[in-house]
C-alpha cells in the first residue's frame, strides 16, 4: 500500500510536473501550491524573493505615518539670508503701491482705530476704484505700525524683510519634511527660492506683504497638515485651517493653495489621489466662510475692473487668450534669467499677442508640453513632475489677471512659482552633476560637490542682483527712472517719470512763493540789497520749475505718443500748465482732453472748476462761476465718494448759491 503523500516541508523539495503561475492574493502578495518546485527550479537564477511586493509601501498608508526628522541648519541658513539680502531697504522710502496703501489709506493712518474700517473695505478703496480685492490683514499690520511708529518706512522694511526670512524657516522645514534624507536637495530648492532676484518687487515694495504673507500663511498650512499626517493629532488639522484663513485675509488668491494639499499627501506621502482628495474637506468649509466673509463685508468677490488701456489693454484689444500664452513665455525667461526687472508692464511694453505672433505660438507650444510633462510626472510620482504641478498651480492666478481681466504681466505673480522652478532646476542639475548620489563609500560633499559649486556661483549671482535691485526701490524718483532704459514704451512709466519732474517742480515754485512770501514780510520793508537777492533766488527757482516742467512735458509727449487716448498724461499735462509753467489756456485745453479721453476722471472737472471759479471772482464773471459750479457738480457724478469735488462745490455753494446741474453748449464751448 502506497504511503499517503506528506505535504512539503520548509526546505524540501519534491518533482513536480508542472509548475502553475502563482495566485495573487487580495493584498497583493502571492500563494503557491503546497506542490514542491522542480528541479529544474532549482537551477534557475535567484530572483526577488515573492514577498518583495508585500514590502512596498503602500498606495494609502495607516495614519500617522513615520515621522521625519529636520536638520535645523537649513532653515537657518535660509531665514538669515532671505532677511540679509533685503538689510539695504532699511533706509528706504515708500515707493509706487505704498502710497495708495499706507499714505493715502486714511483707515490705515487712523492706527489701531481704522482697523474696524479697513475689514470692511476694499483693498484700494481709497484709490476710487473697485477692483474687488479683499486683502484687509496687510492693512492691519499697516495700521499698527501707524499707531506705534508713525510714518516710518524703515521699520516697515524691516518687518518685510523679517517675514521674508520667516519664510525661509518654514519652507527650509517643510521642504526636508518632503524630502527625507535628502537634505542638500532640499537645502538647495529652499536657496533658489529665498534668493531669487525676482522676489525684490515683493519684498522690497512695503505693500509687497500681503504676498509674504499669502505664501507664509500657505507653508504653514501644509506644514501643519504634514504633522497631522505624523502624529494624527487634530489639533494640527485646526492650525492648518487656521493658516488657511490668514492666507485668505492677506490675499484672496491663496485659493490655488487646495491643489497643494493633496498634491502634497500624493507625492510625498505616499497616499492615492482619492484619500487625498477627501482630505480637503475641512479646507473647504474655511474657503466658502471666508469668501461668505467678504461678500458681506464688501458687497462684492469680483469687482469692477475699470476700461484702462495702461493696465486692462488686453481686455480692450480682445487679446487675452492669446497674450496669455505670449505672456507664459516671457514668465519662463524671467524665472531662469532674471534681467532686466521692470516695475512696470503696462501698455505698450509688451505687445499683445495674437494669431500671427511667433511668441504667442512658442507660448501655447510650451504651456502644452509642459502640461503634458506635468502629468508624465502625476503618474510617476517624480521630483520634477511636482515641481511643475506647484508651477501651474501658484501661476495660475497671474495667468487668469491675463486670461479673464485683460491684464498686464507683473514680477509679483511669479513669488510663489519660484518654489516649482527650485524643484526642476534642483532635480536637472542633480541628474546632470551628481553621478554617485547613492553610493555611501563616498563623503556626501564629494558627492555633491560639482552641484554644489554651481550652486553657490548661481546663489551668488541671484544676490547680487538681487541687493542691485534692491536699491531702485529706495523712492519713486529712483524706481521710475530705473525703468526708463528698458521700458521705454510703457505710457505708465513715461507718466509716472513725468510726475516726478512735475514734483519737483511744484518745490521749486513753493521756494519760491516762501521767499517772496518772507521778503515781503519784512518790517519795516525790506532794503532794495534785500530785494535784489531774494529776486535772485526766486528767480533761481523759478528757473528750475520750468525746466523740471519742460522735462515733465517731454515725458507726457511721449506717452500720449504711446497711447493717444491716455487721460491721465493729459491731466497731468494740464497740471503743468495749471501750476508750474502757468497758462491757463493750456491747462483749460488738456483738462478737457483729459475729460474727452477718459470720461470718469472726477479730477479733470474738479481741476477746471477750480481755474474757472479763479477767473470768475477775479472778474466777477457769474458765467464762469456758473462753469465752475457745473464742473464740481460733474466731478461728483462721475465719482460719487470723490471728496475734493465735494468740498470745493460746498464751498462755491455756500459763497454764491450757485448749484448748477445744467449748461448749454454754447457756454461751454465758449469757455
Amino acid at each position: 500500500m502506497a504511503k499517503k503523500k506528506q505535504p512539503a516541508g520548509p526546505g524540501q523539495e519534491r518533482p513536480r510536473p508542472v509548475a502553475p503561475k502563482p495566485a495573487l492574493t487580495p493584498s497583493g502578495g502571492a500563494t503557491r501550491p503546497n506542490s514542491v518546485r522542480t528541479a529544474e527550479a532549482t537551477i534557475r537564477p535567484a530572483t526577488r524573493p515573492i514577498t518583495a511586493k508585500q514590502a512596498e509601501t503602500p498606495s494609502t498608508p495607516d495614519l500617522p505615518i513615520e515621522t521625519r526628522p529636520v536638520a535645523w541648519w537649513p532653515p537657518v541658513v535660509l531665514a538669515l539670508l532671505g532677511a540679509l539680502l533685503y538689510v539695504n531697504t532699511f533706509g528706504h522710502q515708500y515707493a509706487l503701491d505704498d502710497i495708495a496703501a499706507i499714505g493715502q489709506n486714511l483707515f490705515v493712518k487712523k492706527g489701531i482705530a481704522g482697523i474696524p474700517d479697513l475689514l470692511r473695505t476694499e483693498f484700494w478703496h481709497f484709490s476710487n476704484i473697485s477692483l474687488g480685492y479683499y486683502r484687509p490683514l496687510s492693512l492691519i499690520t499697516f495700521a499698527l505700525e501707524q499707531e506705534y511708529f508713525k510714518d516710518n518706512p524703515n521699520i516697515s522694511h524691516m518687518i518685510n524683510a523679517g517675514l521674508y526670512g520667516l519664510t525661509g524657516v518654514v519652507v527650509g522645514i517643510l521642504l526636508q519634511k518632503w524630502l527625507p534624507k535628502q537634505i542638500i536637495t532640499a537645502f538647495l530648492i529652499g536657496l533658489v527660492f529665498m534668493a531669487h532676484p525676482i522676489h525684490t518687487e515683493i519684498v522690497a515694495n512695503i505693500k509687497g506683504r500681503d504676498e509674504i504673507l499669502s505664501f507664509l500663511f500657505i507653508s504653514l498650512m501644509l506644514l501643519s497638515y504634514w504633522r497631522y499626517l505624523e502624529t494624527k493629532q487634530w489639533g494640527w488639522i485646526v492650525g492648518a485651517c487656521l493658516s488657511l484663513y490668514l492666507a485668505f485675509l492677506s490675499k484672496e488668491s491663496s485659493i490655488v493653495s487646495l491643489a497643494l494639499i493633496p498634491a502634497m499627501q500624493y507625492w510625498f506621502a505616499r497616499r492615492n489621489v482619492w484619500q487625498s482628495l477627501i482630505s480637503l474637506w475641512p479646507f473647504l468649509i474655511v474657503a466658502a466662510l471666508f469668501f461668505y466673509q467678504k461678500q458681506k463685508m464688501i458687497g462684492t468677490l469680483s469687482g469692477t475692473p475699470p476700461v484702462d488701456w495702461a493696465n486692462y489693454p488686453y481686455a480692450i484689444e480682445k487679446t487675452q487668450k492669446s497674450t496669455m500664452f505670449k505672456f507664459f513665455e516671457y514668465y519662463l525667461r524671467l524665472l531662469i534669467l532674471p534681467h532686466p526687472l521692470v516695475y512696470d508692464y503696462s501698455y505698450n511694453v509688451i505687445p499683445s499677442g495674437s494669431k500671427g505672433d511667433v511668441l504667442t505660438w512658442a507660448g501655447f507650444f510650451t504651456m502644452v508640453g509642459m502640461i503634458w510633462l506635468t502629468w508624465k510626472g502625476f503618474l510617476k510620482r517624480t521630483l520634477w513632475g511636482f515641481g511643475l504641478f506647484w508651477f501651474f498651480v501658484t501661476m495660475a492666478p497671474g495667468l487668469g489677471f491675463i486670461w479673464f481681466r485683460g491684464g498686464i504681466l507683473a514680477e509679483r505673480f511669479t513669488y510663489a512659482a519660484v518654489m516649482g522652478f527650485g524643484f526642476v532646476l534642483i532635480w536637472s542639475l542633480q541628474k546632470l552633476l551628481v553621478r554617485d548620489a547613492s553610493d555611501a563609500t563616498k563623503p556626501l560633499l564629494a558627492r555633491y560637490a560639482p552641484l554644489l559649486g554651481l550652486m553657490a556661483v548661481v546663489a551668488g549671482l541671484y544676490s547680487f542682483k538681487t541687493i542691485e535691485r534692491n536699491r531702485d526701490w529706495e523712492n519713486n524718483f529712483v524706481l521710475f527712472n530705473s525703468a526708463l532704459p528698458y521700458a521705454p514704451n510703457s505710457c505708465q512709466v513715461q507718466r509716472h517719470v513725468a510726475n516726478e519732474w512735475i514734483e519737483k517742480g511744484l518745490k521749486d515754485r513753493a521756494k519760491a512763493d516762501s521767499i517772496a512770501n518772507a521778503t515781503n514780510a519784512l518790517k519795516p520793508k525790506p532794503t532794495p540789497d534785500q530785494i535784489k537777492k531774494a529776486q535772485a533766488l526766486i528767480d533761481t527757482n523759478i528757473a528750475h520749475a520750468n525746466k523740471h516742467g519742460r522735462w515733465a512735458l517731454d515725458h507726457l509727449q511721449e506717452s500720449t505718443r504711446i497711447y493717444p487716448n491716455f487721460g491721465e498724461a493729459y491731466f497731468s499735462m494740464a497740471y503743468v500748465f495749471q501750476k508750474i509753467t502757468p497758462n491757463v489756456d493750456s491747462a483749460k485745453y488738456y483738462y478737457k482732453q483729459t475729460i474727452r479721453a477718459a470720461s470718469a476722471y472726477a479730477p479733470a472737472y474738479n481741476n477746471l472748476g477750480v481755474i474757472y471759479q479763479g477767473e470768475g471772482l477775479a472778474q466777477n464773471n457769474r458765467q464762469k462761476l456758473e462753469l465752475a459750479s457745473y464742473y464740481y457738480n460733474q466731478s461728483m457724478i462721475v465719482n460719487p465718494a470723490y471728496q475734493d469735488g465735494k468740498n470745493n462745490h460746498a464751498n462755491l455753494l455756500k459763497a454764491t448759491g450757485l448749484d448748477v446741474r445744467m449748461l448749454p453748449d454754447s457756454i461751454l464751448k465758449k469757455y
